[in-house]
């Protein structure tokens, strides 16, 4: 048996897939297996694959009849796996020189279900270049050590959480199979690797973050649509998939519930919600032409809750009426435009909740938290006649966060 199965979802890349084999052959640690899970790729990648076996045994194809997603080749991967550890990896994406070798003495003298290690952001180009640092500070994890409930807790958590991506992350090998097969089977592609660690996450003991483990080569821009402009249809698409994935998480809790018992399981569903309706949502923003936003909403709204669509309208809101309230020159280009948008959103945001009667009994304190942030920052900064029993400034921040005590 090996110590180390990797497992490697594979679809339509071939071109990098050598790369990302030949980083894991060529590794000093040698005990290990490598998975290739072809999900019924119409290139080349089974050839690829078969070709490198002939010259490592090490080296196991999988191959699907129907393309079933990625969420579907990590399982197949994971459970057709032997090895005392399991790991992950993109098959664009490579690992480190020495990487393994430092990986599993970790292990072998700290015992847990999760190991996370860090990255090294390569970029592919220059649109990713700008993107590389701050990709970097969200992959690095912060060196911890976490237990039991706590792990999901802080998982995403909006301060000192970490990173939800299954890799650059080794799990023990028993505890990730059984993981696994809690999954569903359905079909899932972007939000799978969000929804998988929230089940890794809540059945794990121990979760270790190793401080100076730049071990993952992560390529950036290599095999994604980063940066890419959205359509209202592929904007709606985004808003599925994350729905789908809070959808079958619900389910999941629903399921496991009686057998992982703690009492915050209502808590931790809002954390997640907030998590992909802001994936959703900056896309939205980030990536979808200005004019096509606000009818784009209603298609956003098919699968989301107002409340929740509108927190993240909100915090829009906030940001660009705090710009304003602080920049030296109101008149200068970027405080008119920083001004123009905290309208156009704060528009937005009042249309919705006029239309579904909102704030009204809303419950969800994200949203409701950041609509009276973004109003205090309206009404600060002048962009918004103040009420007169309204309190304003510092009172007003207070008021804010002793309500949320």
């Amino acid at each position: 048996m090996p110590q180390l199965s990797i497992i490697i979802p594979a679809y339509n890349n071939s071109r990098y897939l050598p790369e990302c084999i030949r980083s894991l052959t060529m590794q000093d640690y040698r005990d290990i297996e490598i998975i290739v899970v072809d999900d019924a790729s119409t290139d080349d990648t089974s050839s690829v694959v078969k070709d490198l076996a002939e010259h490592d045994s090490r080296i196991r194809l999988i191959q699907h009849k129907k393309n079933a997603g990625t969420l579907a080749s990590r399982k197949s991967g994971i459970l057709a796996s032997h090895g005392s550890y399991v790991m992950l990896i993109d098959q664009d994406d490579a690992l480190a020189p020495n990487a393994l070798t430092s990986l599993m003495l970790f292990a072998q003298q700290h015992p847990a279900d999760i190991y996370h290690f860090g990255v090294k952001v390569h970029a592919a180009n220059s649109q990713a270049q700008q993107a590389a640092a701050g990709m970097t500070s969200f992959l690095t994890p912060t060196p911890r050590t976490l237990q039991r409930e706590d792990i999901l807790q802080y998982q995403f958590a909006s301060s000192k959480g970490f990173d939800w991506h299954v890799h650059h992350k080794m799990y023990s090998g028993d505890f990730a199979r059984n993981a696994y097969t809690l999954a569903s089977d359905t079909r899932l592609v972007l939000s799978d690797d969000l929804y998988m660690s929230f089940i890794l996450c809540s059945t794990a003991s121990t979760y270790i973050a190793i401080p100076d483990s730049p071990w993952y080569i992560y390529h950036l821009g290599r095999g994604d649509t980063l940066g890419q402009q959205l359509t209202p249809k592929t904007s709606e698409t985004i808003a599925q998939r994350d729905a789908q994935a809070l959808s079958l998480l619900k389910k999941f809790v629903s399921q496991e519930s009686s057998k992982i018992k703690r009492s915050d399981w209502d808590d931790r569903l809002a954390d997640v919600r907030n998590r992909l309706i802001e994936h959703t949502m900056n896309e939205w923003k980030d990536n979808l032409p200005s004019e096509n936003q606000k009818k784009t909403l209603q298609r956003i709204l098919q699968y989301w809750e107002p409340d929740t669509v509108c927190g993240e309208i909100y915090r829009y809101v906030r940001d660009y009426a705090y710009a304003y309230l602080t920049a030296k020159d109101h008149k200068s280009q970027k405080a008119l435009c920083d001004k123009a948008n905290a309208k156009t959103y704060l528009d937005m945001a009042r249309y919705i909740e006029k239309n579904n009667g909102l704030p009204g009994s809303s419950k969800n304190n994200h949203y409701l938290g950041l609509r009276e942030i973004a109003y205090t920052h309206l009404y600060d900064s002048g962009l918004l006649a103040r009420p007169q029993s309204q309190p304003h400034g510092l009172r007003a921040l207070l008021s804010t966060f002793l309500t949320r005590l």
